[in-house]
């Protein structure tokens, strides 16, 4: 006899045998219950024992028209010149604010939604001409000159006044530089407050105003966690988009800044 060929068949016996063992043992772990499930209620009832698959982040950039003016970019480096005027009508509700006429409908539609919800809503700033921007901005320059001394009947003139307006500009926007001028911009809260403190304001406010925001084509354009790249912390300010361009940019957690630079290359924060 060939006591070769007879071990190597046990041996081989043995190893399908220990393979079969696996097998069913896995099987075993596959379909057994959790505890706190009862299997006959699962026959019985046809309990499904899964668990919700969660929404994917959405990662296709939206196919659009980035020289659109409701896409534009306005900051120090990007201005607006003093004769851009967009078209703009009354926010229901206010005795002054005004809005760009197309996305007007879709604001309201917003603010309505909020007080359908509980909420107050208070419009803080939204159209602004660059001739009232210069405004504040030429005052707060010159507050800032009186506090630092600066004196003179022209104070404008002297040179130590450009201190004043270097540090201006980290609180006011320069002319042209606001996006309010381009009447798509709003700033929003649930009352009005003396100061504008983000953390001592109505969070509630705002992360439902964040959670239904690009529904409406709306994102929030200054984020506090954004603020190296976009130069300001304004949580309570909101820019229109258009739907898709807000969902976007709000799903993926993207400043406008993110979102601007991946359709035009040369652009630089």
């Amino acid at each position: 006899m060939n006591w070769k060929k007879v071990g190597w068949l046990v041996s081989m016996g043995l190893l399908c045998l220990a393979l079969v063992a696996v097998v069913s043992a896995r099987i075993d772990a596959a379909t057994a219950y959790p505890d706190n499930i009862d299997p006959d209620a699962v026959k019985e009832e046809k309990i499904v024992l899964s668990t919700p698959t969660p929404h994917p982040i959405q990662d296709a950039w939206p196919d659009i028209d980035i020289t659109l003016p409701q896409y534009a970019m306005v900051n120090s480096s990007r201005l607006l010149a003093s004769s851009y005027v967009p078209d703009v009508a009354l926010i229901d509700g206010t005795w002054n604010m005004m809005f760009d006429v197309s996305a007007l409908p879709h604001l309201e539609a917003m603010m309505q939604d909020l007080r359908d919800n509980g909420f107050g809503v208070y419009v803080g700033g939204a159209y602004r001409s660059y001739s009232y921007q210069k405004q504040r901005f030429d005052g707060k320059c010159y507050n800032i000159a009186l506090e630092m001394g600066i004196e003179g009947k022209e104070i404008w003139l002297l040179p130590e006044y450009q201190l004043a307006v270097e540090e201006a500009k980290k609180y006011t926007m320069e002319p042209g530089s606001s996006e309010h001028q381009l009447g798509l911009a709003v700033d929003l809260y649930d009352k009005q407050y003396v100061a504008q403190n983000y953390d001592h304001m109505n969070q509630r406010f705002y992360e439902y105003l964040d959670s239904i925001c690009a529904h409406y084509g709306f994102i929030k354009r200054y984020p506090t966690r954004k603020l190296l790249l976009t130069g300001w912390d304004e949580p309570w300010h909101y820019r229109y988009v258009g739907e898709e361009a807000a969902t976007f940019i709000m799903n993926n957690k993207l400043c406008y800044e993110e979102f601007y630079a991946h359709y035009v290359p040369d652009f630089e924060y």
